[in-house]
């Protein structure tokens, strides 16, 4: 199946292209200045995979959790690519796509996204599946709740933000590709997705753990 992915949910821009004969990637590392590239990221990919949108049969992204005007922009971008060509659409959480890959190690598999005011977005991934439910808490609430983990893998964009833990406990250590672009995961889980349970709404929204900060600040907000 031939598919793209788009990953803008963190300050890793990525995107990958997918099909039978191989797979194009591309990222930037520039921070979140993703409204001005996606397009150019996904142009640029299609030629390097030797296709055009037209070729297309799958449009995927991430659908977090992560950076709230992220998301956003991933999302605009590949429902607008989807409803264009009508094609299917897929929406994978982040973390997933994160984990994705890591199936051999034995011990637990934890994706990092800095959630900010202290905090990350998490989740416990063993030998593949999902062990927990998504987790938006301070780091030292997740290192004792991994307590019972004799061997943690820290990846995903923000795994550095684990490295004290990292060096006082035997047994966890820092994923050294931690930062390696998350849509070729993406891709292969929307497929598995798509084959599994059908196209995502395009009414669906991003997943977050919590409100934003124009949210929070809104009298309504206030009174939540």
């Amino acid at each position: 199946m031939r598919v793209l992915a788009i990953d803008s949910s963190t300050d890793i821009l990525s995107v990958a292209v997918a099909s039978g004969d191989g797979r194009a990637e591309a990222s930037l590392d520039l921070g979140l200045r993703h409204a001005e590239r996606i397009m150019g990221l996904v142009d640029f990919c299609l030629r390097l995979a030797g296709l055009e949108r037209r070729d297309l049969e799958l449009i995927a992204c991430a659908r977090g959790p992560g950076s709230f005007t992220g998301l956003r922009i991933g999302m605009a971008a590949s429902k607008g690519i989807a409803a264009g060509l009508g094609l299917p659409w897929v929406a994978v959480p982040t973390l997933d796509a994160l984990a994705w890959g890591y199936e051999a190690f034995q011990g637990a598999v934890v994706p990092l996204i800095d959630g900010k005011k202290g905090r990350v977005y998490s989740a416990v991934y063993l030998r593949g599946e999902r062990a927990t439910g998504w987790l938006d808490l301070p780091l030292a609430e997740l290192a004792a709740l991994l307590d019972t983990y004799p061997d943690v893998l820290f990846t995903g964009p923000d795994a550095q933000l684990a490295a004290g833990l990292a060096a006082e406990r035997s047994g966890f250590a820092i994923d050294r590709r931690a930062r390696a672009p998350a849509a070729r995961g993406l891709a292969e889980l929307a497929v598995e997705s798509f084959e599994r349970d059908g196209s995502t709404p395009l009414g669906e929204g991003p997943l977050y753990l919590r409100p934003s900060e124009a949210e929070e600040s809104s009298p309504e907000g206030a009174r939540a």
